[in-house]
């Protein structure tokens, strides 16, 4: 008979402080096919309850042989699964999950912080084997990198700013678990797999041993892994931030609440001449030209009970059109609803948070001070012309006269078309000053305004340094402006003007501004593009 091995690999879960067993156990309701049953018992001396069962599951394809050959029959699967909960003198309760255990777990209990937080504290920083990322302010997007033999945190494309990552999977070395102190592989997402001890004693030391490193320091070089913790939307902690932004909207003060631009959302095809904002349930028609700031948002809520906020956050919605007076045929983008274009943050519990794109994000104190490093460094570097003051005219108005003051073409609102932007084209920038200086201009009014000029002019400057269609483009558009006096536009320098009295500072700036601006700056930087930010 082959000798028991000390550890075998299991799945470890972490739950959060409110948990206790009866919460962190999900009821199996009657009509359900997964059904369990519960044990209380002790591990070495410490509470703890078996949760022990299965699930019933039918052939899917069953009914396909029954179409295709009238043999019909019923085809079953028993698939096990067990919980074990322990709670050790912390009190913390651990969950150890075999089969479909985890299926009986309470998500909202699950500490989804936790798995990470291990590799960030444990990991070799060069024996980085894979991760999956989830890349703010992109819909959708999902990255997913490998190399069998190893890497950099930055080497799988985690640059430090604005990522939220999910999944990974590491070599490590944990002193003091029963595996001993050789190397081992750590797999993360909202769990951990990873060798534990199977003798009731030794796995209470490694649960004690476990608890420890997750409060040590970070390790140099992996800082990335808790910049942002994505909030599932079942923690317990979602009903107190809901609650917060209900009480800010209906207060009437907007400290650290504005508008910022969910792009990647949006897809607009043309040039914004009017919003339109429809489901505050008034009929009252509400066109504005351009973006509603955010005292106007919070004068929608004023009456609004704080318990129908969030419900009412969804319901209303923010069109884009082409025309100024908007119609069926001039919506340019889709209708997104208001709480994707909320910027909001607030301290609860000695921590950060953040609605971002619709979603609460728990921000990391030391990753806030490196992206204002990064901010003051680069609002330090001044831009190699200066622009005129802007007074009380229109955007157009000063741009022409901005144009001519510099020395340069003003190209507000003339777009060029691509083979990637063919449907409404994208416009290069608001004036260009030869050989390659491109300013984009905007009224600084409120975050809104800086985050879509952000986007502009990042879309415009990497269509422009990697794409030959949009170069071709872009360079006979300033031929043609200016009657072929430029016949080789460059691009060298894009300088962000904003209309405001006040200079651009770290404190005027939401912390995704700030990681959207470091994030263009280091971006184009790395194309050969300075990017500068000046107020006018």
């Amino acid at each position: 008979m082959a000798k028991q091995t000390p550890t075998k690999r299991m799945t470890l879960y972490r739950l959060i402080e409110e948990s206790s067993f009866e919460s962190a156990l999900l009821t199996p309701k009657a009509n359900s096919s997964r059904t369990f049953t519960t044990h209380d018992l002790t591990v070495n001396g410490l509470p703890a309850r078996l949760a022990i069962g299965g699930s019933n599951s039918q052939a899917k394809w069953a009914s396909d042989i029954a179409a295709l050959t009238g043999h019909d029959e019923t085809l079953t699967n028993i698939v096990p699964g067990a919980v074990l909960l322990i709670q050790d003198k912390t009190p913390t309760i651990w969950a150890l999950t075999w089969g479909t255990g985890y299926h009986m777990l309470d998500a909202e209990h699950i500490d989804f912080s936790f798995g990470p937080g291990i590799v960030a504290r444990s990991a070799l920083p060069t024996e980085l084997k894979s991760l999956t990322k989830t890349v703010l302010d992109h819909r959708a997007r999902v990255d997913r990198s490998s190399t069998p033999n190893g890497s950099t945190l930055r080497d799988l494309g985690v640059d430090g700013y604005g990522e939220v990552v999910s999944r990974i999977e590491a070599k490590a070395k944990i002193s003091g678990l029963t595996v001993g102190d050789k190397v081992i592989q750590l797999r993360a997402a909202e769990s951990l797999n990873l060798p534990l001890a199977r003798s009731p004693k030794a796995l209470v030391k490694d649960l004690a041993t476990i608890q420890a490193v997750s409060r040590q320091p970070i390790l140099a070089g992996l800082e990335g892994l808790e910049q942002l913790v994505a909030i599932k939307p079942k923690n317990s902690l979602v009903p107190k931030l809901e609650k917060r932004l209900a009480d800010t909207l209906t207060s009437g003060e907007a400290t650290k609440l504005g508008m910022s631009w969910p792009h990647e959302r949006l897809d607009i095809h043309g040039t914004v001449a009017s919003v339109k904002v429809t489901g505050l349930g008034d009929h009252k028609r509400r066109v504005f030209e351009q973006i509603p700031d955010i005292n106007q948002v919070i004068e929608w809520f004023k009456d609004t009970p704080p318990e129908s906020v969030t419900s009412k956050l969804k319901k209303v919605r923010i069109e884009l059109h082409s025309e100024a007076e908007p119609e069926v045929g001039t919506l340019i983008s889709s209708a997104v609803p208001l709480r994707r274009w909320l910027a909001f943050e607030i301290e609860e519990s000695n921590q950060r948070f953040c609605l971002h794109d619709g979603n609460w994000y728990r921000m990391d104190n030391q990753y806030l001070a490196r992206i204002d490093s990064r901010i003051s460094e680069i609002l330090s570097k001044k831009p190699s012309l200066e622009l005129p003051p802007w007074g009380s005219e229109h955007e157009a108005e000063y741009n022409a006269r901005a144009a001519s003051a510099c020395g340069g073409y003003c190209l507000d609102r003339k777009l060029i078309r691509t083979e990637l932007h063919s449907r409404g084209g994208i416009e290069p920038c608001d004036i260009f000053v030869p050989p390659g200086i491109l300013i984009h201009v905007k009224r600084g009014r409120s975050s809104a305004d800086l985050s879509h000029l952000l986007a502009q002019a990042l879309v415009s400057a990497d269509a422009l340094a990697r794409d030959d269609h949009a170069r071709a483009a872009w360079k006979k558009r300033i031929a043609d402006e200016s009657k072929d006096v430029v016949q080789d536009a460059q691009l060298d320098e894009v300088i962000l003007a904003i209309g405001q009295e006040q200079p651009v500072s770290v404190q005027s700036l939401f912390s995704f501004t700030k990681v959207n601006l470091v994030k263009q700056y280091d971006l184009l930087a790395y194309l050969g593009v300075k990017v500068r930010v000046t107020s006018v």
